[in-house]
């Protein structure tokens, strides 16, 4: 045709039927008949558009991803927390007291604390300040400077339940100092919650135990003048001994009381601990006045001078540990592996890029060829 030898390929038809004249399904088989042919040749035809679209797609794409700068991947490794180095219960502690820009799942790992923290709106602040990010990035708000970072910044726990921490950026160098900043920022936020913490239980034991001080210098003069007007100096054995168990329920309850009050401190409304705390100090409470009442005035001052005995010993640990933790500045975070600058890029995968161009302008020309063969194939049977 045209002095030009077709190209042709036969037509794929379905399953071959019996010929029956005038059966209503010969007409259905019929119309399941696919021509490929004609799409060959529509296709033939326009070979020469077809490859210099898809020619001019890859080379414009990888020019486009060539000109792209490189972005490099830096990756530091923690070891799996566990909840003394993530600051005695740092996780039910963020999320009673609410604080702002820190946001902990309500069943969290001590791993999942830490990812909760590293992705803070307080660190990435930190991060910008320290690195003038705003400047680094180009944007004017500070707000546009932390979706930036965001896009830029990895937490991940793995199924071992180590902790990665990686930062991308143009400068090898700078993705590993950013990488490294972030594992430093993460220790000196759980020091500092630790320190604030064992801050306040030391301040709020430390009123109590001045208290208890007062209470039994002032029982021990009431048994001392008792028993100087009485001339009474000592309890049966059984007296002793039940005076004794009352004394430790006694010291137990005032412990109790003591733990309760330091977290309603630091914890707006209610929580679990506090919740659980509540109802061991119902049934101390349901203990005590089970005990039988005694009619001895001796008794009962013993009673008062043991109890606040064993109140003051245990209010002076909880002091000396609050003291201990308000002072002390281990490290909370133990690093496997620091980041270091990488070698290799991250970004952009340039083949990658090159390769979707090179399909998908092929199947845009492609489709389009036979599209508007098909269209002028309709154009011309509707004319004649």
């Amino acid at each position: 045709m045209n002095g030009r030898e077709e190209r042709s390929v036969p037509a794929v038809r379905g399953p071959e039927a019996p010929p029956t004249d005038g059966a209503p399904g010969s007409r259905g088989l019929r119309e399941h008949i696919v021509e490929l042919g004609p799409l060959w040749d529509r296709v033939w035809a326009r070979r020469t558009g077809i490859a210099a679209l898809v020619v001019a797609a890859t080379i414009l794409t990888g020019v486009v991803a060539f000109l792209m700068p490189n972005w490099y991947r830096a990756q530091a490794t923690l070891l799996p927390p566990s909840a003394e180095e993530s600051g005695v219960g740092l996780g039910s502690l963020l999320r009673e007291i609410g604080l702002v820009g820190v946001k902990v799942p309500t069943e969290a790992t001590p791993a999942d604390v830490f990812v909760a923290i590293l992705d803070s709106r307080r660190l990435l602040d930190e991060m910008i300040r320290q690195f003038d990010l705003q400047h680094r990035y180009r944007v004017r708000y500070l707000s546009d400077a932390e979706k930036e970072l965001r896009g830029h910044s990895r937490f991940k726990v793995s199924e071992a339940g180590f902790i990665q921490v990686s930062v991308e950026d143009r400068d090898p160098k700078q993705a590993a100092a950013m990488t490294n900043a972030y594992v430093d920022l993460l220790d000196r936020f759980n020091r500092e919650m630790r320190m604030t913490r064992g801050r306040r239980v030391r301040m709020f034991v430390e009123s109590r135990l001045e208290k208890t001080r007062t209470e039994l210098d002032a029982a021990e003069q009431r048994l001392t003048d008792y028993q100087a007007q009485h001339k009474t100096v000592i309890l049966s054995r059984e007296m002793s001994s039940a005076m004794d168990a009352a004394a430790r329920l006694y010291a137990e309850r005032a412990a109790l009381q003591v733990r309760l009050g330091v977290a309603r401190s630091y914890t707006r409304g209610e929580s679990d601990a506090i919740t659980q705390m509540t109802g061991q100090l119902a049934e101390l409470d349901r203990q005590l006045r089970a005990l039988p009442e005694t009619g001895l005035e001796l008794a009962r001052l013993y009673r008062d001078v043991r109890t606040l005995e064993q109140v003051y010993v245990l209010l002076t640990g909880q002091y000396e540990e609050a003291r201990i933790d308000e002072a002390r500045d281990t490290p909370t975070v133990e690093v496997l592996d620091r980041a270091v600058p990488p070698e290799k890029k991250a970004r952009p995968h340039r083949g990658v890029l090159m390769a979707v161009a090179f399909l998908l302008s092929l199947g845009v020309g492609t489709s389009y060829a036979v599209l508007a063969g098909g269209g002028r194939l309709a154009a011309s049977a509707r004319a004649t």
